[in-house]
């Protein structure tokens, strides 16, 4: 009876080590780095985000105001996000999504190799957004992902 409840407490405390090593496995982690300029500095790009914002194919919207011809006053904020993924398991259908500082106008840019994250890797994200407030306003970005079904959310301020 002693070697089977042994033999049972064993396999108990491997299997809760492995749930915990799956659980931990799964979590990415997040770099950010962010970089801003005067939307006045790039004529430009400020043209085309104003174009991009009136027809509507921003991957965020926070306000729905058009944008003045004039581009003083405005920010473009430029946040890097590199994801690591230390685990066994990919981080797959990650959704990624910022939370509006006051002030902010809208995300005009969402790119990178951010779809999944495989296994013991890592992969870049970079949005992009117009705003009013100043460089340092607390913001958010939420990012949702996936490690075989069950879902995750880390936040990055």
């Amino acid at each position: 009876m002693r070697k089977l409840t042994a033999l049972l407490i064993m396999a108990l405390v491997l299997l809760a080590g492995f749930a915990g090593w799956f659980y931990v496995g799964g979590t990415l982690r997040a770099q950010v780095a962010i970089q801003t300029a005067k939307a006045g500095d790039y004529p430009e790009a400020y043209g085309a985000i104003r174009a991009l914002l009136a027809s509507g194919s921003a991957p965020q919207t926070f306000t729905a105001a058009e944008l003045p011809e004039d581009p003083t006053g405005f920010t473009l904020v430029d946040a890097r996000i590199t994801l690591s993924n230390r685990g066994l398991f990919p981080a797959e259908w990650l959704d990624i999504r910022a939370e509006a500082a006051p002030g902010d106008i809208a995300v005009y840019a969402l790119t990178g190799e951010g779809s999944d994250v495989p296994a013991r890797d890592s992969a870049t994200v970079n949005l992009k957004w117009i705003t009013t407030a100043p460089a340092d306003a607390e913001r958010a970005i939420r990012i949702q992902y996936y490690v075989h079904g069950m879902k995750r959310e880390i936040t990055v301020r």
